[in-house]
């Protein structure tokens, strides 16, 4: 079995033990420039809540899109934007 088939066979399983708990997920990618999130409800069918360094209101006050500082910016945007939600 090759590193990419065990690798989506974990993920699947995964993801259907969380549509079991009925629980949202965070969806996290990390590019070489941003930083995206997402808040995916337990069913997989909609985002509830989502956030990146794209976004203006995230990005003031950062040095680089990143770096630790925007992932806590970005964190924080998103788990405001859940609460809202």
């Amino acid at each position: 079995m090759d590193k990419k088939i065990a690798r989506i066979r974990r993920a699947k399983k995964a993801r259907s033990h969380i549509r079991r708990m009925g629980v949202p997920r965070l969806t996290i990618h990390r590019s070489g420039r941003h930083i995206y999130a997402q808040v995916i409800d337990a069913e997989g069918a909609k985002v509830v809540a989502a956030a990146s360094t794209l976004q203006k209101d995230v990005r003031e006050g950062l040095d680089s899109t990143n770096n630790r500082e925007a992932a806590k910016a970005v964190g924080k945007a998103v788990a405001e934007r859940a609460v809202a939600a």
